[in-house]
C-alpha cells in the first residue's frame, strides 16, 4: 500500500534503512542476515526517540481512560463503601470484631464496578493496537530508506491504520482467547470438583491420578495452544500496515506467512519476548509497590478515613503502575521485533494471501 510516495516493502526484502537488508552487485558474495535481535537493536537505536515518545503518549492515553474509568466505578460505589465503613464503626464501637463487606454490599460493588471494567478489556485491546501499528510503521518506512520519524510524525503515518488495528487486534485475541478460556475453565471446574448438577467427587482430590490428567495436563494443553494461536498470529498489524485489506484477512495472511518450517522460528522468537514481558512485569510490579502507600494516604484523606476504599484502590495502583511502565519502556522494542519478524518470512506468496507448500 503507497504511503506517502513509499510503496510497503514485501516479506523477506530489506532496504538500505535496516540491517540485514539486501543488496550489492552481480556475483558479490551474499552475506547471512543478522539475527533479529540485532537487527531490533540496530533499528531501535535509530529509532528510539520516535517510538519511545510515541509509546509515552500512548501509556499517558492508557492512564488518563484507565484512570477515569477506576474512579468511575468507585464513584457509582461511594454509597457500599461509606455504608460497610459505618457498620464496622458500629461493631468497634460495640467491641466487636468488624466483619467487613456483607454479601450484599458485596455483589453490588462487583455488578456495579463491571461496566467500568469491562470497558478496559478494548482499552487494552486499542493500547497494543497503537502500539503495534506505531511499530510496524516505523520498521515498514526503515525498510523503504525514508527518514526517522519523530514522535509526531509516527503518530501521523500511524493513524489510517488505527482502526484496522485494532480490528485486528480484536480478532487475534477472539482466536487465542478461546483456548484460554476453556483452559481457564476447565481448571476451575475440575478443582470445585464440578459444578451445579455435575458433580465428580473423585476429581476434586490434587493427589488423585485422574486429577493430575485432567485437572492440570488437559488445561496445559489448551493453554499451549492458546499461545501458539497467538504466536502464530503476533505479525499481523504488520501484515496489515503493509497491504492487507482488511483485518480477517491480515489473520489469514499471518497464519500463511508463520507456516510450515516458519512456525517453530516463530515460537522460538515468541517465546523468549513473552518470558521478557512476563518478567519485566513481576519486576515492575514488585518495585511499584511502594507507590501504593502515597497513593493511599490520599484516598483516606479523601474518603475521610474509609480503609475500605483505600484498600481497594491501594491494591490495584502496583499493577496499573507496571502496565503502564510497561507499554511505555518494555513493549517499544517488543512490538518492532514482532514487526520485523514478518520480514523474515517467505517472499510475496505468503503475504499475498497464497500459502507456500
Amino acid at each position: 500500500m503507497p504511503e506517502n510516495g513509499r510503496a510497503a516493502v514485501r516479506d523477506g526484502a530489506g532496504g538500505p534503512g535496516l540491517p540485514g537488508g539486501s543488496g550489492g552487485a552481480q556475483g558479490t558474495p551474499v552475506q547471512p542476515p543478522p539475527r533479529l535481535t540485532t537487527r531490533t537493536l540496530a533499528l531501535f537505536r535509530g529509532e528510539w526517540r520516535g517510538l519511545c515518545g510515541f509509546s509515552l503518549g500512548v501509556a499517558l492515553f492508557a492512564a488518563l481512560v484507565g484512570c477515569a474509568l477506576v474512579a468511575g466505578a468507585f464513584a457509582v460505589n461511594r454509597y457500599n463503601f461509606a455504608l460497610t465503613w459505618q457498620r464496622a464503626q458500629s461493631e468497634i464501637a460495640y467491641e466487636d470484631r468488624p466483619l467487613g463487606y456483607f454479601s450484599e454490599q458485596w455483589y453490588s460493588i462487583i455488578l456495579r464496578s463491571l461496566p467500568f471494567m469491562g470497558l478496559l478489556v478494548p482499552l487494552a485491546a486499542l493500547v497494543l493496537a497503537l502500539l503495534h501499528t506505531g511499530c510496524a510503521v516505523a520498521v515498514r518506512d526503515a525498510v523503504a530508506g525514508g527518514p526517522r520519524p519523530g514522535r509526531g510524525s509516527l503518530w501521523r503515518r500511524s493513524r489510517p491504520y488505527v482502526w484496522l488495528g485494532f480490528r485486528v487486534q480484536a480478532l487475534t485475541s477472539a482466536c487465542a482467547g478461546v483456548p484460554a478460556l476453556l483452559a481457564l475453565g476447565l481448571w476451575m471446574f475440575l478443582e470445585n470438583g464440578g459444578v451445579w448438577d455435575f458433580d465428580f467427587e473423585g476429581l476434586s482430590h490434587a493427589t488423585s491420578t485422574p486429577y493430575r490428567l485432567l485437572g492440570y495436563g488437559l488445561p496445559l494443553v489448551l493453554l499451549a495452544t492458546a499461545l501458539f494461536v497467538w504466536f502464530r498470529l503476533a505479525p499481523a498489524t504488520a501484515v496489515a500496515v503493509n497491504g492487507a485489506a482488511g483485518a480477517r484477512d491480515a489473520v489469514r495472511r499471518s497464519w500463511s506467512l508463520t507456516g510450515g518450517a516458519r512456525r517453530w522460528r516463530v515460537v522460538r522468537v515468541c517465546l523468549p519476548l513473552t518470558a521478557l514481558v512476563l518478567a519485566a512485569f513481576f519486576a515492575l510490579l514488585y518495585a511499584g509497590k511502594p507507590l501504593a502507600h502515597p497513593v493511599g494516604l490520599a484516598v483516606l484523606w479523601f474518603t475521610h478515613d474509609n480503609p475500605y476504599a483505600t484498600g481497594a484502590v491501594m491494591k490495584i495502583v502496583p499493577t496499573t503502575a507496571s502496565l503502564l511502565l510497561l507499554t511505555a519502556l518494555v513493549m517499544p522494542p517488543v512490538s518492532t521485533a514482532l514487526a520485523l519478524l514478518r520480514t523474515e518470512g517467505r517472499p510475496a506468496e505468503a503475504d499475498a494471501g497464497t500459502p507456500g507448500r
